[in-house]
């Protein structure tokens, strides 16, 4: 219920934001809904941490009117105990969030650079965000895409197999995939440069079209011109490899693998902290300055978190240091917190 509430607000506002643009070019109320249900996965990856560490701290809150929470120290269950017994439940429902994630959220991507709406019509590729594509022998720019399907603007690099040197350069105005499974190039100039040494040269115009010999997919480009934390674990360690394709450098795909990897991790250390906040057993306490305090934990530890991101996803820190900091830190908060709460019953 805590999901599907924060999806149903974030999702509302999202569309709200994006009002315009899912109503131009005869959009329809129904693409509201659509637009919402495309964009869930991706705000589900966002804030799946933060609604499992509130569903705990409603749990608890609950238990605590109820004045359960007394019962069940009564009957021996430490807050120890009471960690044990839920990190189950928290770290299974974290892994399956992951699953689920990395299933649903790479289509819902797809449909939306095919839609360019919003944030994907502004991360699209243009002059001013070209893609660059490695494969092969060849280095390929690519400056516009109309379509999922096809291309403009491109500059084809082809180099020598033995020194790497560029020998011919290739500009394209358009490129479009064929059901063949190959790409179509029209517009088509070519510019061998190989022995130049300094010498004029003028490019060749070609007739008609030419074929691009490239093992690269509208589906593989698509995963190109993503966000790196917007594609699934498999792409993300393949573009971690050295020599590989990517819109982002190779670190950047290597702090959002692991970063997705150790949520589950994070959603026990964010339990570890609720845990202790949590216990209040006097007759009059409700849970709610507790709650409060437990949200605002969770805020601190976004807002680390995602500065930490940040930093790594452009180089400014290391992939080690920017997911075990803020984790390392919260889990010394919240062993202290354990220490002192068993420390003081």
């Amino acid at each position: 219920m805590v999901v599907f509430g924060f999806l149903v607000l974030i999702g509302l506002l999202d569309s709200l934001a994006n009002g315009g643009d899912i109503l131009a070019d005869d959009g329809t109320f129904v693409d509201t809904f659509r637009y919402m249900s495309y964009r869930a996965p991706v705000i589900f990856d966002r804030i799946f941490i933060f609604t499992i560490h509130v569903a705990v701290l409603l749990t608890f809150v609950k238990l605590i009117r109820n004045h359960e929470l007394v019962a069940l120290l009564g009957f021996g269950i430490s807050t120890v105990k009471q960690l044990t017994l839920l990190t189950p439940a928290v770290v299974g429902v974290s892994i399956l969030s992951v699953i689920i994630i990395n299933v649903a959220m790479p289509p819902s991507v797809r449909a939306l650079q095919a839609w360019g709406i919003g944030e994907y019509k502004i991360k699209n590729v243009t002059q001013d965000n070209p893609l660059w594509m490695e494969g092969g022998n060849q280095i390929v720019r690519a400056s516009q895409r109309f379509n999922m399907e096809t291309l403009g603007r491109l500059e084809i690099f082809d180099r020598s197999d033995d020194t790497g040197a560029v020998e011919t350069v290739t500009w394209a105005e358009q490129a479009r995939y064929l059901p063949s499974g190959n790409w179509e190039l029209s517009g088509v100039q070519n510019l061998p440069v190989d022995g130049a040494d300094g010498e004029p040269r003028l490019a060749s115009t070609a007739t008609g079209t030419m074929i691009w010999e490239t093992s690269q997919t509208p589906q593989s480009i698509a995963r190109l011109a993503a966000e790196p934390r917007d594609i699934a674990l498999s792409d993300m360690r393949g573009f971690m490899q050295k020599g590989n394709s990517g819109s982002k450098p190779s670190f950047a795909y290597q702090f959002w693998y692991w970063h997705r990897l150790t949520r589950p991790l994070a959603a026990f250390i964010l339990l570890l902290c609720a845990a202790p906040i949590m216990q209040r057993t006097g007759r009059q306490d409700t849970g709610d300055k507790a709650l409060i305090i437990g949200i605002t934990v969770g805020f601190i530890f976004l807002i680390m978190d995602g500065a930490m991101a940040t930093f790594a996803a452009s180089g400014g820190v290391g992939t080690a240091y920017a997911i075990t900091f803020p984790l390392a830190l919260f889990a010394l908060g919240g062993a202290f917190l354990l220490l002192r709460t068993e420390s003081l019953s």
